[in-house]
């Protein structure tokens, strides 16, 4: 199988993550990102407020997203769904090619939609390396 990770990240969590994952699978990691300042407390509360709402953002692909057979797409959990930049790119994809990565200080997606699988990597749970590693047994 041809794997592509694909990823979102304001604080650098879902960047580790993603780079993980695309070295367990030998892929390369590509990073989605957007036109909007997220940093800090007023970045943290706009980027609740566009999740929750709905809000589209303009995205940019660092990479081309061709020839793959699944997608491993790593996003952080804002107001209990992905963040603005991936719910656009996720509408360009097939989502039955989607596997799914939630990376959350306590929370869990409550949308599974039609993805092929959705793990959730929550840190208070310190589950990291083993979600991690039975997302990718079950791609391989």
């Amino acid at each position: 199988m041809n794997y592509k990770v694909v990823y979102f990240t304001r604080t650098g969590i879902s960047k580790r993550i993603a780079e993980k994952i695309a070295t367990k699978l030998s892929c390369e990691a590509i990073q989605v990102t957007d036109n909007m300042d997220w940093g800090g407390k007023l970045g943290f509360i706009k980027g609740g407020y566009y999740a929750s709402k709905g809000k589209d953002v303009d995205i940019k692909i660092d990479k081309e997203i061709d020839d793959y057979d699944e997608l491993v797409v790593v996003s952080p959990l804002w107001a209990g769904t992905v963040a603005p930049a991936i719910k656009v790119f996720l509408k360009s994809v097939p989502s039955n090619k989607v596997n799914l990565v939630i990376t959350s200080t306590g929370s869990v997606i409550k949308e599974h939609s039609d993805y092929k699988s959705v793990s959730d990597i929550v840190k208070s749970k310190n589950n990291e390396d083993e979600i991690i590693d039975n997302l990718v047994n079950s791609l391989l």
